[in-house]
């Protein structure tokens, strides 16, 4: 079982391969309208730029610079999060989420890498929240999330407009260890690869730990 410092050692894909990876995706933007994209994706055009929601903050695109940044802080945005966010708008139609709920095993290659997408996200909120799940609950409203009916504590979080990640956990007790699920809308498949699911995921869950202050 990991542990929540262990989280912190879980290597994302090599910096040449996400360099790469956003070369491409700025190329393929480059030939689509981004009024139009905007329009499919849930996001904005505002001057210049295309504002996108993502949890509680916006990620800007400059449609000059190709840059990316974070609105609230002007921070240039990780080249993960920039990836993430060109992938979703280029695959936008505008199919927005049907509320059925599928595990990431369900979708194509997801059983193939659940035993990592395990690790790096259940197991972890089964580590920081297991026992005590109401912070997860508190760090997600905070994050612009939406309490759900579902375990002994939900929440959805607004990962981009037309994807919510869902988490999901069972506190544990003197005869049942806790559990705990990370979920996605069955129209996921339509924005994301495995890839791109398992590494949103992974991040929503360190939102969710960083905004609890249980590190």
């Amino acid at each position: 079982m990991l542990t929540v410092k262990d989280f912190n050692k879980l290597d994302l894909p090599k910096q040449d391969n996400y360099e790469k990876a956003l070369e491409i995706g700025l190329d393929i933007f480059s030939r689509k309208d981004p009024a139009w994209i905007a329009n499919h994706a849930g996001a904005k055009i505002s001057g210049k730029n295309v504002l996108v929601p993502h949890l509680n903050t916006l990620v800007q695109l400059d449609l000059e610079t190709k840059k990316f940044s974070i609105q609230e802080t002007a921070e240039e945005a990780p080249i993960w999060l920039s990836i993430l966010c060109l992938h979703y708008l280029n695959s936008a139609t505008g199919e927005k989420p049907g509320g059925r709920l599928k595990h990431f095993r369900e979708f194509k290659d997801g059983a193939f890498y659940e035993p990592a997408f395990n690790r790096r996200t259940k197991e972890i909120l089964i580590a920081v929240f297991g026992q005590d799940p109401h912070p997860m609950i508190e760090a997600g409203l905070a994050l612009g999330g939406k309490v759900l009916d579902n375990g002994d504590a939900a929440i959805e979080l607004p990962y981009f407009p037309f994807i919510p990640i869902t988490c999901v956990v069972w506190k544990g007790d003197d005869e049942f260890p806790p559990e705990a699920s990370v979920l996605f809308d069955e129209t996921a498949e339509f924005y994301f690869s495995a890839e791109d699911m398992a590494v949103s995921a992974q991040m929503a869950v360190l939102e969710l730990m960083r905004r609890s202050k249980r590190q």
